[in-house]
């Protein structure tokens, strides 16, 4: 199997819920997603669009979905066939504290040399707490950290100083380094939610099951394209509000897409739904 760049891991909500007992609490009704959270991150798909445009190979794999339809799929025997040279965990939902962290365990112990990144904007926010882990290398901050990805990647790679990557919080020689922020791009233009980057990604590995987004998604083929990155109002409920993006975040001002932009990924995503209605 030919090695992976980035290897992009979606946890469950809680790793054991297959085989414990569990009293979810309140879950978002804003995703189409079971209390198992099996639906990743759109930033995953910006980040595969960012990523493989400058050349490198990344691999989306729906951990939560995977083991939800298969009782017996087994995580660890799965990580270990792959040789990804560093690979990405979303702690975006608050719910995935668990899941993301156990997953991140079985990784290491898979692959002991591969680095492990997390990101999210529950990573964000916890950052310091989660570089302790033994397991966890690197941490990035914020939610336009596509260009930071990639410089860390190809640092990681080429035995480059990580010292000048912001937005990383990082371990060296057991000392924990938190570099500054970056600038924010003024449009979100300069990463597409690009679905046709998916398709070849299927292709590439012969593997449909780990690139759906949730449960249920081939019989109810939706997506989002979302115009923005921040808001500008002060919900007191929101993790993402005004507020909450210039602490989290450093974003002082929302982001908006491109109506030109808007339009190619929309024509895409059209693309796609006809191609998933002819197979």
């Amino acid at each position: 199997m030919s090695a992976i760049d980035l290897l992009l891991l979606h946890p469950p909500s809680v790793y054991d819920f297959r085989h414990k007992t569990i009293m979810y609490g309140p879950i978002s009704d804003l995703i189409p997603s079971s209390p198992v959270f099996e639906m990743y991150p759109l930033g995953f798909l910006t980040m595969t669009d960012y990523l493989e445009s400058r050349g490198l190979k990344v691999r989306i794999v729906n951990l939560a979905l995977r083991m939800m339809n298969d009782p017996e799929f087994d995580v660890a025997r799965f990580l270990a066939r792959l040789k990804p040279r560093a690979i990405g965990i979303d702690l975006h939902w608050l719910p995935h504290a668990h899941g993301s962290v156990e997953i991140a365990k079985i990784a290491k112990e898979c692959h002991p040399q591969v680095p492990v990144i997390f990101g999210g904007l529950s990573a964000t926010y916890f950052h310091r707490e989660i570089i302790e882990l033994p397991q966890i290398d690197y941490v990035f901050r914020g939610d336009a950290v596509e260009p930071e990805l990639f410089s860390l990647l190809t640092r990681i790679s080429s035995g480059k100083s990580l010292a000048t990557v912001p937005n990383l919080t990082w371990k060296s020689a057991g000392e924990v380094r938190i570099n500054p922020p970056g600038p924010l791009p003024v449009t979100a233009d300069y990463a597409d939610l690009n679905p046709e980057r998916i398709m070849k990604m299927v292709l590439r590995y012969r593997d449909l099951q780990s690139v759906l987004p949730f449960n249920g998604w081939w019989q109810n083929p939706i997506t989002a394209v979302f115009t923005v990155k921040g808001c500008a109002h002060e919900c007191a409920t929101c993790g993402g509000s005004h507020q909450a993006n210039e602490l989290i975040n450093v974003r002082h001002a929302p982001t908006f897409r491109s109506p030109q932009n808007l339009v190619k990924i929309i024509s895409w995503c059209i693309l796609i739904a006809h191609i998933r209605f002819l197979i």
